[in-house]
């Protein structure tokens, strides 16, 4: 499943974009980002869960592995992105009363594609997936263990401003979802890149996602929201 949806989004962008924009009007970009995002997430049973709260510092500090980028092509009216972010966490945690080992995976996807109406000169309607996958292992010593094992496929619509003022292009992006996995998901962001010249920027953002879903043995409510540093390069 997870490299099934990975092939799809990452040539979705390339196979697509040249039909959906002329190629004399096609702008291209990629951005490798890093996303410093805290965790605060209820999970296990229903009547039985437990909370994992991962502030930011304590993400920079246990991070081990991850990758994550942004692939864009944008025509006059057209907008198609993939969004792809994959880390991997672990630490040992010193507590007043006893040790915690922690183990994290996120993989995240989006692929989304927008539209701007004639009137609206900044403003564009989007729509796509989110696919969301959490591995979360928690042991507390004397204590029960926390585990979770969930993913999550899901639309979602919103809108996004885009201005641009001079070196300086602005972010402000919401959406809602769910409805398939997850009970209702929506997200929002903002931010800024100061572009050097036509080809590199570099970019800043506060980005925040929340998932709830619960059945009859499973209970996510919870929320991952952080500070995303990126350089774009344009072509």
């Amino acid at each position: 499943m997870r490299a099934h949806l990975l092939a799809v989004v990452l040539l979705s962008g390339p196979l697509l974009a040249p039909h959906a924009v002329a190629d004399d009007d096609a702008r291209y970009r990629l951005m490798p980002y890093l996303w410093t995002a805290g965790m605060d997430v209820e999970l296990g049973r229903p009547g039985n869960t437990r909370d994992v709260d991962v502030s930011f510092s304590d993400y920079a500090d246990f991070i081990d592995l991850g990758a994550a980028f942004v692939f864009e092509a944008r025509g006059d009216r057209w907008l198609l992105v993939a969004d792809f972010l994959w880390v991997e966490l672990g630490e040992e945690f010193d507590l007043p009363a006893d040790t915690t080992d922690v183990e994290i995976n996120e993989f995240v996807i989006e692929a989304f594609a927008g539209y701007r109406p004639g009137a609206w000169k900044e403003t564009w309607i989007i729509g796509g997936m989110r696919y969301l996958e959490l591995d979360v292992e928690i042991d507390f010593a004397n204590l029960n263990d926390a585990d979770a094992d969930r993913s999550f496929t899901d639309p979602y619509v919103g809108l996004s401003w885009q201005p641009r003022r001079g070196d300086w292009e602005y972010l402000v992006e919401g959406d809602i979802g769910g409805g398939i996995d997850a009970d209702f998901a929506w997200s929002f962001s903002f931010g800024a890149a100061y572009h050097f010249n036509d080809r590199f920027a570099l970019s800043g953002a506060y980005r925040y996602i929340d998932i709830d879903f619960e059945d009859d043995d499973f209970v996510f409510d919870g929320s991952m929201d952080g500070i995303q540093i990126g350089l774009m390069f344009t072509f």
